[in-house]
């Protein structure tokens, strides 16, 4: 345990001393600057949240440079760690992040620390996208399509959806892609993305392969999204590319985009059924309000946004009125809270190299790849998806990332660190793709600083714990594969369900034992429940919300593409109604 402890501190004393070093902001120069805002100033449109979703929404409409936009941010711009990508275990519970933790369940996240899932939320310009592990996949043609189907409007689905994929995406080292593959991705797009070269990863797709499973050069590309490959990361040149330096990086020299930040939106000022405005507080204790000409866009992600709307009266009635507020519109915001639930296993495999190199920061700090698994061929889409990352002997890596970033135990953490002593390692994070359990999002209190109650419902719905089950049992295969046989792997005993008498018992009770969050939160002001199709919340004119929290149902992906996506159609939609 005296390692995984150490790693914490360590953490915690390199994230201070970045701060101190950081007292001028050294990225600041890639962004818009701040601009003076005073109490009682009107702009054509507020955007709420200056992460992933606000940054698109906000440079997308000041392209018209007759429309004057205001972007809130709470946070202030990016720290130099973030644009490493080797140093996101850095940023998780640091002073860039909500700090935001699930409620205990008595039954989920028992191995984690204290018993609840650290819910990750960037709070910096590029909010969750500044933090976040850069891997970046699309999802399955036939999750936009189900989103068609559900709202009942075509215009959600892949056909259409595709296009916004590809324009907000330039794909660098084409040549890394066959030309197939290269015409499902766009070619001058602000966020760029690129294959990872590194060839550690051929022995591990040649096991699945041999088990039967389809080795693909690019799930994006892929019909359906089944099948093994290496990463596409959100790295180009080094460096980690965030939603705020694709799309506020274009919009920097722009006069009609006011950027306010360290300043939190407390409330959306509602008159008649309709936003008016916000009322925003300041890091120095300054309190205005500011106003809307056409309309106020909520992009503040799917925790913090349904707290803003409940606190400004739109939500479960019974809830607001047991906290004394006003309800404006009684909508289910809140629920329908989705996440890509998950539990992490440890293979290890070959010996150590001889020698290794230094590490690389402007790399991914380990190989890796994925898979996205049909159990048994049962479906044409994804059940399940594995992340699998190589480390090698003594990782200070490895330990960082089940300490730091999925807050396993200390006993856990350890044991994961004492198995790269003497071999190289595959820490694989194996979760549902599609999950049916649901949790929700609550107010804790009427003060803004205090963060919601979030109960995550992971693993509620029996038929996810089957699934999940019998998907570890599916993946563990390949461990009788030759490569695998060869290097003698075993896989790292957890300490876990050591009472289970079959192994479908023991890998039911492990994935609860080990559930862990892929940070992949959605739905929480969902299209068709809270928002029409427009994303315009029902009942309530001149309000949008515009991030995850739109999100019907999760993608089977990684959530960032998606949520780009949604973005940039979102800021479209907006143009059409506005005639801008």
């Amino acid at each position: 345990m005296a390692d995984a402890a150490a790693a914490i501190s360590t953490i915690q004393s390199m994230q201070i001393a970045l701060q101190l070093l950081q007292t001028i902001t050294p990225t600041a120069w890639q962004y818009p600057p701040q601009c003076s805002v005073q109490d009682g100033d009107s702009f054509d449109f507020i955007v709420v949240g200056g992460g992933s979703s606000g940054s698109v929404v906000a440079s997308r409409l000041t392209e018209n440079e007759d429309v004057n936009v205001l972007l809130i941010e709470a946070g202030g711009y990016p720290p130099i760690e973030s644009e490493y990508p080797a140093w996101f275990t850095l940023l998780a519970r640091s002073v860039y992040d909500y700090n935001i933790t699930s409620t205990d369940d008595g039954k989920t996240a028992q191995n984690l620390q204290g018993k609840v899932v650290t819910l990750n939320q960037g709070k910096m310009l590029g909010g969750s996208s500044s933090l976040h592990h850069m891997m970046h996949t699309n999802g399955d043609p036939e999750d936009y399509n189900e989103w068609a189907r559900m709202l009942n409007d075509d215009k959600w689905s892949f056909k259409y959806a595709q296009e916004y994929l590809k324009k907000m995406e330039t794909l660098i080292d084409q040549d890394l892609l066959p030309p197939e593959d290269i015409a499902c991705h766009g070619t001058d797009g602000p966020l760029e993305v690129a294959k990872d070269t590194r060839t550690t990863n051929e022995k591990y797709l040649k096991a699945f392969e041999e088990l039967g499973h389809k080795i693909v050069s690019d799930i994006n590309a892929a019909t359906p999204a089944v099948g093994y490959t290496e990463n596409l990361f959100e790295i180009a040149n080094g460096f980690r590319q965030s939603s705020a330096l694709g799309y506020l990086g274009r919009a920097r020299n722009r006069p009609n985009l006011c950027l306010a930040l360290s300043s939190s939106v407390t409330k959306i000022l509602i008159e008649d059924q309709k936003a008016v405005g916000v009322q925003v507080s300041t890091a120095n204790g300054k309190t205005y309000k500011v106003y809307a000409d056409n309309e106020v866009i909520v992009s503040a992600g799917a925790i913090n946004s349904p707290k803003l709307l409940m606190l400004s009266g739109i939500g479960p009635k019974k809830h607001l009125e047991s906290f004394g507020i006003d309800v404006v519109a009684d909508l289910p915001v809140g629920q329908n809270l989705q996440d890509h639930a998950c539990a992490a296993i440890v293979v290890k495999t070959d010996k150590c190299d001889a020698t290794t190199p230094a590490a690389n920061p402007h790399q991914f700090p380990a190989p890796s790849f994925n898979g996205y698994v049909s159990l048994d061929n049962s479906t044409t889409t994804a059940d399940y998806d594995t992340i699998n990352l190589e480390f090698q002997c003594g990782s200070s890596d490895i330990l960082q990332l089940s300490v730091n970033m999925f807050s396993y135990s200390y006993d856990v953490s350890q044991t994961i660190f004492e198995a790269t002593k003497d071999r190289k390692v595959i820490f694989t994070l194996l979760g549902l793709v599609m999950p049916k359990s649901r949790g929700q999002v609550l107010l804790a209190s009427t003060d803004p600083a205090v963060n919601p109650q979030v109960y995550t419902g992971m693993f509620s719905n029996e038929d996810d714990i089957d699934l999940i089950a019998r998907a570890f049992m599916d993946h563990v295969k390949v461990l009788d594969t030759t490569y695998f046989k060869s290097v003698n792997a075993s896989l790292v005993d957890m300490g876990v369900c050591k009472d289970a008498k079959t192994e479908y018992e023991f890998w039911r009770c492990y994935a609860v034992a080990m559930s862990a969050t892929m940070w992949h939160y959605g739905g929480t002001c969902a299209m068709g429940k809270v928002l029409d199709s427009d994303l315009n919340v029902l009942g309530v004119d001149s309000l949008r919300v515009v991030d995850a929290s739109a999100m019907p149902t999760l993608i089977r992906g990684k959530l960032y593409a998606g949520v780009m996506m949604l973005a940039e159609y979102g800021a479209d939609i907006i143009r059409k109604d506005w005639g801008i």
